[in-house]
């Protein structure tokens, strides 16, 4: 036979001997005295708090007169968590309370746990037995008859940002000079820093200020020495692994290999080669050709080296231009391995077909056009505003 009155005894000098928890918040902001107990010392104004434990010290902290003097130091953010912790106790106790009448429990107040205790009624069945409390900061299970309590740590969260969440007290109660007041200090920086407007639209923005917003206070952004090492290695990281999460997606299903060859701004020729499968097109690599003679050997040589890189295996065709030596390449390729072959670049096909249209001797009505549209998209793509308007109002984010 289980002796309840004992064993709640037991339970309760073992909690009250207890050190003090690390897991309330507010340890963050006191520290106890040795061999005097429910004493506290605040780490903000170094008051001594005789007394009430933790409890005083919220008290103290969240400036609440009669109990304990206020603390003229601690920050406007740790007061005001300290007064929404406080009210979260009164409202765990008044549960407490009215739970216990309900039941009538005969042996005492089973549902005196601390103050960050969640507890929860649910229908067991018997026998009823009072179980053990395990240690402070570890799960209890107290089963009579058809009650069971359950402790569970809460925690406590910075506003929320995100679209759609609820908001909480604190930014609920945030006025609109506040909110004036932190977008402009935003748009300070972005102007100093001749960020381009239309990063407000990348997908990476909102999630940084969700995550500075849950933080609070203090916040310190990333330096220059940490956006240009350790931040930038773990960058690369992250995009190496999407990388190779897309390329085990080619051994399933298989890829095509697409050549692009074209001349950059130092007039040096470069071939691009890019991987398309059902999960999109991604970058392979880039060769310089500078010096190279792009005959069918050459272009045999250089395609077949990135097929081997690839691995024959998976690719289902190469693409590249429709000139006669990617062509006879492309043909020699296919003979070699027999399970890929030559595809014609769709788009090269019809840029040679309007080639013609675009000569000023047979057609200079639609040489003025061309070269009009050209000036027109330069100074789209070289004027960040108009850039975002075209996006957001006219091609739907496309280009």
């Amino acid at each position: 036979m289980v002796d309840h009155h004992s064993s709640a005894a037991t339970s309760s000098a073992s909690v009250a001997s207890a050190p003090a928890r690390s897991e309330d918040p507010t340890w963050a902001h006191a520290r106890a005295v040795p061999n005097a107990k429910n004493n506290t010392i605040c780490l903000h104004c170094n008051k001594l708090i005789k007394g009430g434990g933790i409890t005083r010290l919220k008290y103290h902290l969240a400036g609440i007169r009669g109990q304990v003097e206020s603390c003229k130091v601690v920050s406007s953010d740790i007061r005001f968590q300290m007064k929404q912790m406080i009210e979260e106790l009164k409202k765990s106790k008044e549960t407490k309370k009215r739970i216990q009448s309900e039941i009538g429990n005969p042996y005492g107040d089973p549902f005196d746990v601390d103050e960050e205790e969640e507890v929860r009624v649910v229908e067991k069945s018997p026998p009823q037995t009072l179980g053990k409390r395990k240690s402070r900061g570890k799960d209890v299970d107290i089963d009579m008859g058809q009650i069971r309590v359950k402790k569970k740590i809460k925690s406590y969260f910075a506003p929320r940002t995100t679209p759609g969440a609820q908001p909480s007290i604190r930014s609920a109660l945030a006025t609109k000079a506040m909110i004036d007041k932190a977008k402009m200090n935003v748009a300070r920086w972005w102007y100093h820093s001749n960020v381009p407007f239309y990063a407000s639209q990348s997908p990476y923005y909102q999630p940084m200020i969700d995550s500075i917003a849950s933080i609070g206070p203090g916040f310190k952004g990333p330096s220059f020495y940490e956006l240009s090492g350790p931040l930038l290695r773990n960058a690369v990281h992250e995009v190496n692994d999407f990388l190779l999460d897309i390329k085990n997606d080619w051994k399933v299903y298989g890829c095509s290999v697409m050549s692009d060859g074209w001349t950059n701004q130092k007039q040096q020729p470069i071939m691009n080669f890019l991987v398309y499968s059902p999960r999109g097109a991604m970058f392979l690599k880039s060769i310089d050709t500078s010096g190279l003679t792009k005959d069918a050997e050459t272009l045999f040589n250089i395609f077949d080296s990135v097929v081997q890189e690839i691995g024959v295996e998976y690719i289902v065709q190469l693409i590249t231009d429709n000139a006669s030596a990617y062509k006879k390449a492309g043909k020699k390729l296919q003979q070699k391995y027999g399970t890929l072959f030559w595809s014609p670049c769709a788009a090269h096909c019809i840029d040679l077909m309007l080639e013609n249209l675009a000569n000023p001797k047979w057609f200079p009505l639609v040489d003025e056009a061309i070269k009009k549209a050209k000036k027109i998209t330069k100074f789209i793509y070289n004027h960040g505003v108009v850039l975002d308007l075209m996006r957001q109002d006219f091609t739907n984010g496309r280009e």
